[in-house]
């Protein structure tokens, strides 16, 4: 029917919101085994929620320039198959470096 049509773009879109929101929170709770794992300073810890909120704020400019070229809902959706590839080597770091980029990676869901 017409109106099961038109709450379809709702319903993918709250479900993208959600993987976008779990793939950015996710780490946070999870740092206690990470730092012990990957022996992270605080410090180091500190550089990596920095780079979440960087690949954030740069996720953000973009997608006001995407979404003006190609809409919102193509933005979007390259925002998120841009940002799966973080989310799914995030527990395949191995290294302080490859930990902060994971979180500047998957900082851009929250764009």
């Amino acid at each position: 029917s017409h109106s099961s049509i038109s709450r379809r773009p709702n319903h993918l879109s709250w479900v993208s919101f959600f993987a976008c929101f779990v793939s950015t929170f996710a780490a946070p709770p999870l740092l206690p085994i990470i730092r012990d794992n990957l022996n992270l300073t605080a410090t180091e810890i500190g550089i990596a929620g920095i780079a979440s909120v960087t690949g954030a704020v740069v996720a953000r400019i973009v997608m006001g320039t995407a979404c003006d070229m190609v809409g919102p809902r193509l933005a979007s959706a390259s925002l998120v198959l841009i940002t799966v590839p973080a989310v799914f080597f995030t527990p395949m770091v191995s290294s302080t470096v490859s930990f902060i980029l994971v979180r500047f990676f998957t900082g851009f869901s929250a764009g």
